[in-house]
């Protein structure tokens, strides 16, 4: 009997040692390294280089875009001010036209207050543009008093531009 459980005892160690040596087998991965062809290194090189030159890029315009924005942002604040400006000029001109035109209906009433042959001379003396511009400002009963003073030519041409519309 002893024989025979030795036989049983020892069948079961080779069993076991059997397992332990089979079983790692089955459970270990491959751990082989994977072998590539020089085509499938290639292509994967040229797909690194590619990314890296996607990356670089998308860096760049990134870069540009925050310049681009600054620009936009500096742009918007020049028109502010230029707006701002504009509005500033506007009023000083526009104050300027009131008291331009103050002065040209101050010179018409004095015009229209002296006789028509101490204006006439004055007149001859102007250019044909400001006499009419006068002419039109004054009343037609002193405009037909004046204009007979003044030299011929000068009557004709005035009248002639009164005259248009």
């Amino acid at each position: 009997m002893k024989k025979r459980n030795c036989c049983y005892l020892i069948s079961i160690l080779v069993v076991l040692l059997t397992l332990v040596v089979t079983i790692p087998a089955f459970t270990q991965e491959d751990k082989s390294p994977v072998k590539l062809t020089p085509q499938e290194i290639s292509v994967s090189v040229q797909l690194k280089e590619r990314e890296d030159a996607v990356a670089a890029k998308e860096k760049a315009l990134a870069a540009k875009e925050k310049e681009l924005a600054a620009l936009a942002k500096e742009v918007d604040e020049k028109y502010t001010q230029l707006n701002a400006l504009q509005e500033d000029l506007k009023g000083q001109l526009g104050g300027t036209g009131k008291t331009r035109d103050q002065q040209f209906k101050n010179l018409v009433k004095i015009y229209s207050a002296i006789s028509p042959s101490k204006v006439a001379p004055l007149l001859d003396k102007m250019e044909d543009d400001e006499v009419v511009e006068i002419l039109k400002a004054m009343k037609a009963e002193v405009v037909a008093k004046i204009i007979p003073k003044l030299t011929q030519d000068k009557a004709v041409r005035v009248s002639r531009l009164l005259g248009l519309p």
